[in-house]
């Protein structure tokens, strides 16, 4: 028996389903030496929270108006703060308050659904007197200017995060301030599980896309299981066994929208896996060629951490970007061509690829909160836009 195998038996099942999903997604490594204090994240979304920080350094505060200028222009950017709703689907529903298309919103950055977050959004020719009387449950809107722009991608100098670790030894607090100093200020910049879906297969679909097995990708998008309520799993699995759409259409709970709209498309269409994969919209499409990215990427990282020479930066694959030896492995072993990422019959899905730092900063890292009776410890830091929190308390639970 391995030493890893040996050291899973002795852990709790909770940090045994965490080291699985972890190797799932291609992170194998710790920059961190010291042991980590364990523990739960998540038990409710007040538990995670989220606060963007804005171009100008303005921290998003859960709860506080912040004042912004009235601003001219054809585009009101404004706070949304909400609880259990993603970025996307809060986007879609702000969207239907309004009656309008979807695509008038945008945003700096996507936030999870198991938190309670703020960020920045901003919408096209819509009056601020409409966005007002938006009523959306476990959402709030505010903070309305006018602006000659929109608010897009990027636009933010990353997030704050304040969460709640429960279930923790009484020396927790001791022991994160010992990790937080082995880790002088940069923690690996792997890609989190959130880039790969609640059922952690995003990279998976991205890879059949990448190779032309557009039936392989809806299938595995349709019936591959996991992180998800059994009633779903239940309706994936049958549809595995059966291939009928039409009844899986009926079976599939209503809350999987994304994957009815598919089956809706191929219980008319059987054979139709390309106009399936039309129905998907684009940027969850794009997502699953960049989730494949980013399983390369961790994969690659978690490699060179284990050698303990790292360079700076690391390709996130692609047609174009040069490929270290190391990365030029991976995909020699995973039977993937850089050139098959350039994807003519779906041009909107190829990739040229891009450098990615290896290490990430964290900053004003603090613990606001320890109490050894319920063995909770909550921290504080803040990390640049495209870094993941849970990343960081990878390191500080193990």
């Amino acid at each position: 028996m391995s030493a890893s195998e040996i050291r899973k038996q002795a852990m709790p099942n909770s940090e045994v389903d965490r080291v699985k999903s972890d190797e799932k997604i291609g992170i194998l490594s710790y920059l961190s030496k010291l042991e980590g204090v364990g523990g739960t994240i998540k038990e409710n979304p007040e538990d995670f929270l989220v606060e963007e920080i804005t171009p100008e350094g303005i921290v998003l505060e859960i709860g506080k108006s912040q004042q912004f200028s009235p601003g001219t222009g054809e585009y009101v950017q404004f706070t949304v703060e909400k609880k259990n709703w993603d970025t996307m689907r809060a986007v879609k529903e702000i969207a239907r308050a309004c009656r309008v298309s979807h695509t008038r919103i945008k945003f700096a950055g996507t936030k999870d659904r198991r938190c309670v977050s703020a960020q920045r959004m901003s919408m096209w020719k819509v009056p601020i007197s409409t966005l007002e009387k938006v009523r959306i449950k476990d959402m709030v809107l505010r903070d309305f200017c006018f602006s000659d722009e929109p608010v897009n991608l990027g636009m933010s100098k990353g997030n704050r995060f304040t969460i709640a670790i429960k279930g923790v030894p009484n020396d927790a607090d001791s022991k994160v301030k010992k990790i937080v100093e082995e880790l002088n200020g940069k923690t690996p910049n792997f890609f989190g599980a959130q880039r790969f879906g609640s059922r952690l297969n995003n990279h998976a679909i991205g890879k059949h896309l990448i190779k032309g097995q557009i039936k392989e990708a809806i299938m595995a998008y349709v019936c591959d299981t996991g992180g998800e309520p059994e009633e779903a799993a239940k309706a994936r699995d049958e549809l595995r066994r059966t291939e009928d759409f039409k009844a899986a259409f009926h079976s599939f709970p209503n809350y999987l929208g994304f994957e009815k709209s598919v089956l809706n498309h191929l219980a008319v269409k059987p054979a139709d896996f390309v106009g399936a994969l039309r129905v998907i919209p684009k940027k969850l499409r794009l997502m699953f060629v960049h989730s494949y990215q980013g399983y390369i990427f961790n994969m690659a990282l978690s490699e060179y951490m284990k050698g303990g020479k790292t360079p700076k930066e690391l390709p996130m694959v692609g047609y174009e970007i040069e490929m270290d030896d190391v990365t030029k492995n991976l995909l020699e072993k995973e039977g993937v061509e850089k050139g098959e990422l350039k994807i003519p019959p779906m041009p909107e899905m190829s990739v040229p690829g891009e450098a990615r730092e290896a290490f990430v900063e964290f900053k004003d890292f603090e613990i606001v909160g320890f109490n050894e009776g319920d063995v909770n410890l909550t921290v504080r830091f803040s990390l640049p836009p495209g870094a993941y929190a849970t990343m960081l308390l990878r390191e500080l639970m193990k």
